[in-house]
């Protein structure tokens, strides 16, 4: 009897372990070694920041907080901007490779008039929605270091990663990664 007790033990404590390693696991989610690689900012806790509207090339009005329930890519960005210029035909692309899914781009152009932005949009024929805050209200609380900037949020609407500068968008792995955000 006393040589079956430690091995019940064992096998008491090793269940134990298996059962509560999430609990014990690194904090970061599923995402957060990938997009790193990727050259992400990856929060340590996802959050939230208060919502906002802006409005379309034809004046509607549209908020952060309808795109709850979708990941989005929220990116801060002006036509005048030569990363962001770079980067505009790779986040068509990837708006392009996610249509149909759980996902959406939110492209807002900060500081420019509908023209120029309307413009630009015809000429680089983006398929995207473009937004505007024309008098660049936003850019304080989220494109505090420059644009572009670009985050990544969940579909509770919470900021889990983002990015200052150009990106290609249009990555594979970067897409992958949007993809499985946008089944979970």
């Amino acid at each position: 009897m006393l040589k079956r007790k430690p091995f019940f033990l064992l096998i008491i404590v090793f269940v134990f372990l298996s059962l509560s390693a999430p609990i014990f696991a690194d904090s970061k989610a599923w995402y957060a070694q990938s997009l790193t690689k990727l050259g992400f900012y990856v929060f340590d806790s996802a959050f939230t920041q208060p919502d906002f509207r802006v409005t379309d090339l034809s004046g509607a009005q549209k908020s952060r907080s309808s795109l709850k329930g979708k990941t989005v890519l929220l990116n801060f960005w002006a036509t005048w901007c030569p990363p962001c210029k770079e980067e505009i035909p790779s986040i068509d692309a990837l708006s392009k490779a996610m249509k149909g899914k759980n996902f959406e781009v939110f492209a807002v152009s900060l500081g420019e008039d509908t023209e120029t932005v309307r413009r630009f949009i015809t000429e680089q024929k983006v398929s995207f929605p473009v937004y505007l805050d024309s008098r660049n209200t936003l850019a304080r609380n989220y494109a505090s270091q420059g644009i572009p900037t670009t985050y990544i949020l969940d579909k509770e609407g919470r900021f889990i990663a983002g990015m200052v500068g150009s990106y290609d968008y249009n990555n594979p792995e970067f897409i992958a990664i949007m993809d499985e955000l946008a089944l979970r």
